[in-house]
């Protein structure tokens, strides 16, 4: 993650030092300034989204992560959203957070 994070990094900093000078500018300019403090310090919902976009390029990699990410989902539900886009992540298993809240009334 360490090298996708500095990746978009380097791009949201070069937006920025591509941005013209302007008012028309600023309202873009304060959404990659946000980006750039959100890459910066990166929260568990910012990484969940940043495995997905990754896996959305390298679907190899889905397999991989997807036992390691249903139980993150089952201990933060809100980030049960992210693990159903992941390539091939809606097959019913015993990892899908389709089923968390079953085993946990069960």
């Amino acid at each position: 993650m360490a090298e996708t994070i500095a990746e978009i990094l380097k791009d949201v900093e070069r937006a920025i030092a591509e941005l013209p000078d302007g008012p028309s500018a600023l309202r873009y300019r304060r959404r990659l300034e946000d980006q750039r403090a959100a890459l910066k310090s990166p929260t568990l919902r910012n990484i969940a989204a940043l495995v997905v976009a990754r896996c959305a390029k390298h679907p190899d990699l889905a397999p991989r992560i997807r036992r390691a990410f249903a139980d993150l989902a089952e201990h933060h539900p809100e980030l049960a959203w992210f693990y159903v886009q992941l390539p091939h992540a809606e097959g019913a298993d015993e990892g899908d957070p389709g089923l968390i809240g079953e085993r946990r009334r069960a």
